[in-house]
């Protein structure tokens, strides 16, 4: 459900958030990627942690998602 709900946030055409009044979120949703491999390659799974503003949003629209 998690790698789901993380597709679904970078389908969304926009999610905006105040830098200046969450900043800690903002960092969050800038700076989180998909995890490497030792070449470099992109690998299909998001590191865990340093993402509670993420997961906030993932579970507040967690009924959206399961209805589709």
């Amino acid at each position: 459900m998690r790698k789901l709900s993380y597709e679904r946030l970078a389908n969304l055409r926009e999610i905006v958030i105040d830098s200046e009044r969450c900043p800690l979120a903002f960092a969050e949703f800038v700076n989180k990627e998909y995890l490497r491999d030792r070449d470099g390659n992109w690998l299909d799974e998001i590191p865990d942690g340093q993402d509670h503003s993420i997961d906030a949003i993932r579970y507040a629209m967690m009924d959206d998602l399961l209805r589709g």
